[in-house]
């Protein structure tokens, strides 16, 4: 390896010997470095030889070694054994430091750590253990422009259950993920940070969750609240698929023709009509053939309430990228909530409730801003469906503060190199 130095081997040639997973390369350690450590006297003799053998594989199909000779002396003064200092690899080590770096880099990369172990043939315990060690801290970015929070589930503790992650809607980055979604750990980060950097946030977005709301009140006064229209759309989409299951077992026979198509086809009810395929469904005990739009239609008559539930849900996606003023935007929702409180059901009640206590920041989301754009968390989604892959390939992290050092190195610090003089590691990491 480059990390060994000439100097501490005899300069004797040979042959590697094959084996069935690489080559054995066998070395010897220098016998004429005789000073003693402890009394620096030079009067040592060799006492006896010991074999050790390094692990130098770089890739997981093939598992090379080096096997070195290492020379113990004893001191004829001190009467202390001791062995000669072999520079590029550490005492009790088996990996080379030049392994160790290409092990460093790779947690940069989208492997998990028994992905790494099987590639340098270690143990994952040993790699998460070189994890620990050498990833001592990894910032959070600059608070951006426009900010986006959302949580994502991380473990079945009752303490740990969510994780808020924090994303920059411009850039497309992580800039943090916060241990826990509740006020206590939201007002303990956000207090820590410098008001000045806080007043950068121009646009706050988030879902209709109050800890937000009461989060961005309290520390980004002078940012506009956005309401992504998915998490909108969703709370309409519940319910009337709610609405779906009340009706198909109240008011279709079961194993009947509507109950079937709606227990098979629940999706969709509560898609946008222009999404139901134009095809036909047979109904398997009489061998009778109908189109899913007139199917769907037929099933909407069992209840009223599902029918007004699933019409007002088609008028919000037909209608929802219409809006391009606050006002209409405001309007829009106004004529919702109406139309929602004026049905016979609790479930659809709710939602009216739900978009009258958000129905500005829901505006906002629907509304084109300054630059004629729409701010959604469609990018914070996306980057939070990245997340949980790397927590499910993990088989879950019970370590928050693991988990967010490897998301982030992932996420954010592995796209590009970094920043120079952004101090991150203990090391440097090349990627």
């Amino acid at each position: 390896p480059n990390n060994f130095k000439n100097n501490n081997f005899k300069n004797i040639p040979f042959d590697p010997i094959k084996t069935e997973k690489g080559f054995i390369y066998e070395i010897e350690q220098r016998t004429d470095q005789r000073e003693c450590p402890y009394c620096h006297a030079d009067k040592a003799y060799i006492n006896d030889y010991a074999f050790v053998e390094i692990g130098c594989s770089e890739n997981n199909e093939i598992q090379d070694t080096i096997r070195i000779k290492k020379v113990r002396f004893k001191c004829r003064v001190c009467h202390k054994t001791f062995t000669p200092e072999i520079k590029g690899v550490n005492r009790y080590d088996k990996n080379t430091e030049q392994i160790k770096q290409l092990i460093y880099s790779d947690f940069a990369r989208k492997l998990t750590f028994q992905d790494i172990a099987n590639k340098y043939h270690l143990s994952n315990g040993r790699i998460v253990q070189l994890f620990d060690e050498k990833v001592k801290f990894v910032p959070r970015l600059k608070m951006p422009r426009v900010l986006c929070i959302d949580e994502i589930r991380f473990s079945e503790e009752i303490n740990q259950k969510f994780v808020c992650v924090l994303t920059d809607f411009e850039k497309g980055e992580i800039v943090d993920i916060i241990k826990n979604r509740q006020m206590a750990y939201l007002r303990e980060y956000f207090g820590s940070i410098n008001p000045n950097e806080l007043n950068i946030v121009k646009v706050f977005i988030s879902d209709m969750y109050d800890a937000y709301e009461s989060v961005r009140s309290r520390y980004f006064e002078r940012a506009v609240h956005v309401v992504d229209l998915f998490h909108v759309i969703a709370q309409l989409t519940n319910a009337v698929n709610r609405l779906r299951t009340k009706a198909m077992n109240t008011k279709a026979k079961k194993g009947g023709l509507a109950y079937n198509f709606m227990k098979a086809h629940w999706k969709y009810f509560i898609c946008r009509s222009s999404k139901v395929p134009d095809k036909f469904y047979t109904y398997a005990k009489t061998g009778e053939v109908f189109h899913y739009d007139d199917l769907i239609l037929e099933c909407l008559k069992l209840d009223s309430d599902l029918w007004s539930g699933y019409a007002i849900l088609q008028e919000l996606f037909s209608y929802a990228n219409h809006y391009y003023s606050f006002e209409e935007a405001v309007n829009f929702i106004n004529r919702l909530v109406s139309r929602l409180y004026a049905t016979t059901s609790d479930i659809l009640k709710t939602v009216a409730k739900t978009y009258h206590r958000w129905r500005n920041e829901i505006a906002n989301g629907l509304a084109k801003g300054q630059r004629q754009m729409k701010y959604t968390n469609v990018i914070a989604e996306s980057l939070n469906n990245q997340l949980k892959t790397i927590i499910k390939s993990a088989y879950g992290y019970h370590n928050f503060e693991r988990f967010r050092k490897r998301a982030m190195l992932i996420m954010t610090y592995g796209k590009s190199p970094y920043k120079k003089g952004t101090k991150l590691l203990s090391y440097p990491l090349h990627v």
